[in-house]
């Protein structure tokens, strides 16, 4: 992200995060000062600049849902909002050492070639962590119904069928995050020959 796209996205945190969750009332975290509050508020809108619009919008309406104090009139503490937030958005750093060890190993490059890397990815960019046996069954689980709708989609397309524009942007999205494993992968074996 360039200084510009970080500005940009540093003034959209505040119009659509920080700004409305004030104007309802939210007020600092009682363990903070005023000062320290408004440093947690710039750090916010550094860190969660990535964000797009939508993004922004749900995890607005996550804090609205989740205040924090004794009378939830208070902002959470930012680390409980960024962790929401990467929940909701991952920010694209590039890959991690973590993701690079996981997809250069058997189980990411089952992931890959089984179709469920998107969801793996997903799991090591919000645990910060190695799956385990039982994350892993949960994760093959949770990507049966995309991988199976992915399958539906290009089958149809093969057929010549007319298939709809949100299946289509489906099919992007998850052709793209596919490709996004897939790379990390490569990436993750050609470090090792190296």
């Amino acid at each position: 992200m360039d200084a510009k796209e970080q500005s940009e996205g540093e003034k959209r945190v505040e119009a659509v995060l920080i700004a409305p969750l004030e104007a309802l009332g939210l007020a600092r975290p009682t363990t903070a000062t005023l000062a320290k509050f408004e440093g947690q508020k710039n750090e916010l809108r550094q860190k969660l600049a990535y964000m797009t619009e939508r993004g922004l919008i749900e995890l607005r309406e996550w804090v609205e849902a989740h205040p924090a104090g004794k009378d939830a009139d208070r902002f959470p503490i930012p680390l409980k909002i960024l962790k929401k937030a990467r929940e909701i958005e991952v920010p694209d750093t590039g890959p991690s050492p973590l993701m690079l060890k996981v997809f250069a190993h058997a189980t990411g490059q089952e992931a890959i070639q089984k179709g469920w890397a998107p969801e793996l990815l997903k799991f090591i960019k919000v645990a910060r962590e190695w799956p385990g046996a039982w994350s892993l069954s949960k994760l093959r689980a949770e990507a049966d119904n995309p991988t199976r709708r992915l399958e539906d989609i290009e089958l149809r397309m093969s057929r010549g069928e007319q298939i709809p524009p949100e299946e289509l942007a489906f099919r992007d999205r998850r052709l793209a995050a596919l490709r996004r494993c897939q790379d990390i992968g490569d990436q993750a074996r050609a470090g090792q020959a190296a």
